[in-house]
């Protein structure tokens, strides 16, 4: 379950609220926009599936439905709180593009799609899509602090070989081309973005909050590239006769839900055996 929040409209800067804010509302009470700020209005999700949860009124119990209960309500459905928990009462919230999203695909609204909504207007759901249906998801004792309603990534890291000349016989240089930034092939994701996934990339401070100390260092020698989309880049090998030359490339993993992203870094490292993995802070960039 997560941490305690508040669902912030972000054009009238007004919260999902029960109606009339009771502690215990009854069975299928609206769901309003109200500016009032109090523990009535406190809500946690409770992860079920994948990104899919339930939004769980603090004080009460009870949880977010479309009115009926429905998995393909029509647009306009208002949404109410109610005991039940089944698959229609399923909801994703998007701190990325900013929508709390219905298992059937609608998106919660002000009534009426209005920008500067006012007390009391009911919150729908609704197909279409535009700037006056954003939420934001914030700490109710600061109502301008985002609330991370996942809980922070789990994140690691480890030396993986990416090249290797066993006992050459003769000294040579070559050209040794590395893929960095975020792989194609071993990420992992089904379209919902988390967080710390942006547009062109991560962000690094909600990654941190998961991170040990010796992580975090890795992590401030990277360049940008790493936790970009992936590219190729070539790095010069000199290799000397007779000794074995290993490559390895320090690599982080990110894990969230169904989420896995694997972020190649620009740190390398060389050892003279497959088995010989390097000191974290080894490395070349």
């Amino acid at each position: 379950m997560s941490a305690t929040f508040a669902i912030k409209h972000m054009s009238s800067g007004r919260f999902f609220h029960p109606k009339c804010g009771s502690s215990n509302p009854r069975n299928d009470t609206e769901i309003v926009l109200h500016s009032d700020v109090h523990t009535n209005m406190h809500w946690k999700f409770v992860l079920v599936k994948d990104h899919w949860g339930y939004i769980e009124h603090v004080a009460s119990g009870k949880i977010i439905h479309p009115r009926d209960g429905r998995l393909t309500p029509g647009n306009d459905t208002g949404l109410v709180v109610h005991n039940d928990r089944h698959w229609g009462a399923l909801f994703a919230l998007d701190a990325v593009n900013h929508h709390v999203i219905h298992k059937g695909g609608k998106f919660a609204h002000p009534y009426g799609g209005r920008p500067g909504a006012c007390n009391g207007t009911e919150v729908v759901l609704h197909s279409d899509v535009h700037a006056a249906m954003e939420f934001c998801f914030v700490s109710p004792w600061n109502v301008f602090q985002e609330v991370l309603v996942y809980g922070a990534p789990k994140l690691a890291g480890k030396w993986k070989i990416v090249h290797k000349v066993l006992n050459p016989t003769a000294g040579h240089q070559f050209t040794l081309q590395v893929k960095v930034g975020k792989s194609t092939i071993e990420s992992k994701t089904k379209g919902f973005k988390y967080s710390w996934e942006t547009s062109d990339g991560v962000q690094l401070g909600i990654l941190n909050l998961s991170a040990s100390m010796s992580m975090k260092l890795m992590m401030e020698q990277t360049s940008s590239q790493t936790w970009s989309d992936e590219t190729t880049t070539t790095y010069q090998i000199t290799v000397n006769p007779g000794k074995t030359d290993v490559t390895w490339q320090w690599v982080f993993d990110v894990k969230q839900n169904e989420t896995k992203s694997v972020f190649q870094s620009n740190l390398l490292a060389n050892t003279d055996s497959e088995t010989e993995v390097p000191k974290d802070h080894q490395y070349k960039v």
